[in-house]
């Protein structure tokens, strides 16, 4: 996951929803687990890693 997410051609819209999702993520769990389940819900609402 971290290859993935290091080697990805990042545009300014990526980062932005990245954000967004770990924000949300941080407003139902503490800060501390916001960052990981938003990354997760980032990969898996937007790159389709489930389907490869």
């Amino acid at each position: 996951m971290w290859h993935y997410l290091l080697n990805k051609k990042w545009e300014a819209d990526d980062v932005w929803m990245l954000i967004f999702y770990v924000f949300i993520a941080s407003i139902f769990v503490t800060p501390l687990l916001g960052v990981p389940i938003g990354v997760i819900a980032f990969l898996i609402l937007n790159e389709d890693v489930l389907d490869k």
